[in-house]
């Protein structure tokens, strides 16, 4: 059993070698784990999970100075791991590194062991030139104290790299070969720059002036198109601000058509003296990372996405819809990404507690 990193730059093949992997094994009836950092990419490998299902790893590994998973010994789960053979950890990049430390303890006092990993073979699979581990309110130094290369167990890990990118190679896509080229220059800071250490970045986009010429380029004619689920899935804005992100929902809502349904939350706190020391418009101007806005603005046909883990692996985090039906309790929307895509499906409404929000109060 040892630890692997698998260095997959975007379009290298990594989730057809993955799943190969992983059929393998199981062709012989033994037991590999399949892992992701995110419920949407857990989706993509067959049996896969989310490494907090999975691990049962604590909700906030920044703030827990040794970490564990909450497995039992005597547990089914800590059965599962006795016998596994490879645990196939995707997108492991954006973890915290208190995660894999965790899971090194957890599965050592599993196999009553002292060798890493308690003797499991683990793969590790992502791109340290994507999304690093997030902390909220941190710093540079913050980020590189919480990824794994700043873990006591990597200097036990091998590197393993996948250079060729598949994609463009099987599809003699000379234009999507020469993006991805540069693209991985960029990540590996091989970019030249000015005496300001500023890069141009003209070759890898289209620079526009203001967010509604934004809107223009990505949803062309969206009052013409908003019905066709191909096309609405192709195409999305990321914005790194909730209030950018709010203006530009609000442009797009006015081009589709229909009358506006507003939702609006119900904040409550549990401890009854929080009550007199923030009042309901206290709790109803709060947007806690994690949480829709107080007032939700939709229409039918308007596309919208998950930020829960609802129903696996169709209705996972980071799924994307478009609204069918609007009710005062009840959300019809069609799945247009991922494994359930076509789907109808129905989100009601439910309570919500934030997870990462800094308050010095509790409230859902």
């Amino acid at each position: 059993g040892e630890i692997f990193f698998l260095d997959t730059p975007a379009g290298t093949g990594k989730t057809f070698l993955t799943k190969l992997i992983l059929a393998e094994i199981r062709r012989t009836q033994g037991i590999a784990l399949a892992v992701a950092s995110s419920g949407i990419a857990a989706t993509l490998l067959p049996g896969g999970r989310t490494t907090h299902s999975t691990f049962k790893l604590p909700l906030d590994l920044a703030k827990t100075n040794t970490p564990i998973c909450n497995i039992s010994n005597s547990s089914e789960q800590a059965e599962v791991f006795r016998r596994c053979k490879l645990i196939v950890w995707d997108e492991c990049t954006m973890a915290h590194r208190g995660a894999l430390e965790a899971l090194d303890r957890s599965l050592r006092d599993i196999k009553d062991s002292t060798v890493p990993m308690g003797g499991i073979t683990l793969l590790l699979l992502g791109d340290f030139r994507q999304t690093l581990p997030v902390i909220p309110k941190g710093n540079t130094a913050g980020t590189v104290r919480a990824c794994l290369k700043s873990s006591a167990l990597w200097p036990l890990v091998k590197t393993i790299k996948l250079h060729t990118n598949m994609r463009a190679h099987m599809r003699g896509d000379v234009a999507s070969a020469e993006f991805s080229h540069t693209l991985l220059a960029l990540g590996e800071a091989k970019t030249p720059c000015d005496e300001k250490g500023n890069i141009t970045i003209d070759s890898l986009c289209t620079i526009v002036d203001t967010p509604s010429d934004l809107t223009d380029a990505v949803f062309p004619d969206l009052q013409a198109n908003y019905h066709n689920m191909d096309w609405i899935g192709q195409r999305a804005i990321l914005a790194p601000k909730n209030t950018t992100v709010n203006h530009i929902d609000d442009q797009m809502l006015k081009i589709i058509l229909g009358d506006d349904y507003i939702y609006k939350s119900i904040d409550t706190t549990p401890d009854p003296e929080d009550v007199i020391n923030y009042p309901i418009e206290v709790l109803n101007s709060l947007e806690p990372p994690g949480l829709p806005p107080h007032i939700l603005k939709l229409k039918v046909g308007a596309p919208i996405i998950l930020i829960r883990n609802l129903v696996l692996p169709k209705q996972c985090n980071s799924t994307r819809l478009i609204v069918k039906s609007l009710s005062p309790n009840l959300i019809e929307a069609t799945i247009i990404t991922g494994c359930g895509r076509g789907n109808i499906v129905l989100i009601p409404r439910m309570h919500l507690f934030p997870s990462a929000a800094d308050l010095p109060f509790t409230f859902r």
